[in-house]
């Protein structure tokens, strides 16, 4: 008729009396929660524990209590405690090794209120579930909790995990442009077939055709692609076909762009049932695929030359093709949030009063670093073009080689993550109330993690540094980090 009693010295095989209590409080609560009579009036829904040392997780729903800190020698149960609150050597502590030590529930009935009185309430360093930050209590959507005589205290949050950085090994490579015909060797000589190269992420750097080979001209090569937007520095034309002048070799194509450092984490975060929730650093963006060289000139085999000879072939050589240039490198990881250090998370609709409570958060932990970028692919070379026919009056123009493909860009060093929260009461709606007796201490927040390729004294691309207060209120869950 009391309530349920629980002991470490306890069996959970045992009704939960005075004489024969269970062992285990997270049984206790249920046995509490559990006692309805049969016309739906509730006995008393407490939970009377000895003071000692509980290393479990509870799950409490609203209205049920838990009264700590009993004096459970001799079958006593009493609470002898001082004005000023239990002795903490009577207290009763919830001190599991892993997760969050105590949960409050929204419970059946929208006005139920669990008392809790006369615990200590002690996270483990990086024991919630991501496994580095610090939660001692989470009160659910719309839980409700009186706390007094208790402490609640986080221990400290861990360091966020570097980003990833991208391969060390560059980027795929570019393909050698194909070499054009010879003279003489062909009645239609066609230019050097490009070659292209495929990058992971469907992109292609194409090197441009050869030209083909003429009678009395020689055909143009095509550009590599692909095409800068602007180009007023000729990146991988096409080579002229020869003319009354000779040939023109194909340009070199442009280098692939490479991408700057990304930025750091930035923001609160949010909260949820498990705890708070960080920001990554910015990922680095991928670097762009090299152009292609453009296709060597073709060359021709009349005119004041020596012509192919009778009963061969008559065209003149062709145009090398150009070679393609390399993908773009791969960008970093951003480095991950760092863990944090709360007290007590308060989400939406959830009411809170602590009377005479001491609440104690940690250190948030730092900020990951970011992850370095990838080098961009090699461009190769273009194909050669062919050599013209060498006969006894004279040398018959040799057609033009493609150029050369372009370097692909380097992919981008990502951005510091964010450093770990360090709160005393995290909340997001305010029904709070702070009655006399209760205090709050609360660590330093962990700094942001620098970016990736950074030394110490560069800050840029570097995340924030985590939020820190005795209250702290953060935006609801399903709202974007600020």
């Amino acid at each position: 008729m009391c309530g349920v009693f629980v002991s470490e010295q306890g069996d959970d095989s045992h009704p939960g009396t005075k004489s024969a209590p269970v062992k285990t409080l997270q049984h206790a609560v249920r046995l509490a929660a559990s006692s309805r009579r049969g016309d739906g009036k509730g006995l008393p829904r407490r939970v009377y524990a000895c003071g000692g040392a509980f290393k479990e997780t509870i799950t409490l729903p609203s209205g049920v209590d838990i009264w700590g800190a009993r004096l459970c020698d001799g079958n006593d149960w009493s609470y002898e405690g001082s004005y000023d609150g239990p002795n903490q050597n009577q207290s009763t502590t919830i001190a599991p090794p892993t997760g969050i030590p105590l949960q409050v529930i929204n419970g059946e009935d929208a006005t139920w209120t669990s008392t809790i009185f006369g615990v200590r309430v002690i996270a483990a360093d990086a024991s919630a579930e991501d496994h580095k930050s610090s939660v001692a209590m989470i009160l659910s959507h719309g839980a409700k909790a009186r706390v007094v005589s208790s402490d609640v205290i986080a221990g400290n949050g861990k360091d966020g995990e570097a980003g990833k950085d991208a391969p060390g090994y560059r980027a795929m490579d570019g393909v050698e442009g194909n070499d054009g015909a010879s003279a003489c060797t062909a009645d239609a000589s066609v230019g050097a077939l490009p070659v292209v190269t495929v990058c992971d992420d469907g992109s292609e750097s194409t090197g441009g055709y050869g030209g083909d080979g003429g009678l009395d001209v020689g055909r143009d090569g095509t550009p590599g692609q692909p095409a800068p937007a602007e180009n007023p520095q000729g990146f991988g034309v096409a080579g002229l076909g020869a003319g009354s002048e000779v040939c023109s070799a194909g340009a070199d194509g442009a280098p692939g762009a490479s991408r700057g450092r990304a930025d750091g984490a930035v923001g609160e975060g949010y909260l949820d049932m498990h705890g708070w929730v960080g920001v990554r650093g910015e990922d680095g963006k991928k670097g762009g695929a090299g152009q292609g060289g453009g296709g060597g000139g073709g060359s021709k085999s009349r005119g004041p030359m020596v012509a192919c000879p009778a009963g061969r072939p008559q065209s003149g050589a062709a145009g090398g093709s150009g070679g393609s240039g390399g993908c773009g490198g791969e960008g970093g990881r951003g480095g991950a949030y760092g863990g944090a250090s709360i007290a007590i998370v308060a989400l939406e609709d959830s009411q809170l009063e602590l009377d005479a409570t001491k609440v104690v958060a940690g250190n948030g932990g730092k900020g990951g670093v970011g992850g370095t970028g990838q080098l961009g692919g090699v461009g190769r070379p273009g194909g050669q073009g062919g050599i013209g026919f060498d006969g006894i009056s004279g040398v018959m123009w040799t057609a033009c080689d493609g150029g050369s493909g372009g370097f692909g860009g380097r992919g981008g060093d990502a951005g510091g993550g964010l450093g770990g929260a360090a709160v005393g009461i995290a909340y997001v709606v305010p029904h709070l109330a702070l009655l006399p007796g209760t205090s709050i201490e609360v660590g330093n927040a962990g700094e942001g993690g620098l970016a990736g390729n950074a030394d110490v004294n560069d800050k840029e691309g570097s995340g924030a540094a985590g939020p820190r207060g005795h209250l702290y209120r953060f935006g609801a869950a399903n709202e974007p980090p600020r």
